[in-house]
């Protein structure tokens, strides 16, 4: 009983550390992400949605949402994404731009492709 007892515990510890860590995909699509932001790339950014995200969030829809909704040319390159927590299967991060910080959500499906995204704002710099 003692030994099931320990098992059970690694196994519970292991699983719990696994999901509270920021996986390889998410690192490289948060990297790939802050690329075609700095480069002013929307079709880039557009690009890494699955098919499904594309239907609803159309290329012009996506080039509306960052023109106008995140206001690109306002908040300057990304300095910094930084991870914050998974919830579900999905990571949140910290976005430092060079004039304001923002909250992203990435949820990724098949092939690494973002399911879902969205962008909060938290400040802006003065």
């Amino acid at each position: 009983m003692k030994k099931l007892l320990i098992v059970i515990t690694i196994t519970f510890l292991s699983v719990s550390f696994g999901f509270a860590q920021e996986q390889d995909s998410y690192k490289t699509v948060a990297s790939t992400f802050q690329k075609y932001f700095n480069n002013g790339d929307v079709e880039g950014i557009y690009n890494m949605f699955d098919e499904n995200f594309k239907q609803v969030l159309t290329l012009e829809k996506t080039k509306a949402y960052f023109n106008d909704h995140i206001n690109m040319d306002a908040l300057g390159k990304i300095k910094s994404i930084v991870y914050k927590d998974t919830v579900r299967t999905a990571h949140n991060y910290t976005v430092t731009f060079e004039n304001g910080v923002y909250n992203a959500f990435f949820m990724l499906g098949d092939g690494n492709k973002l399911q879902s995204f969205q962008m909060d704002q938290i400040t802006n710099k003065q």
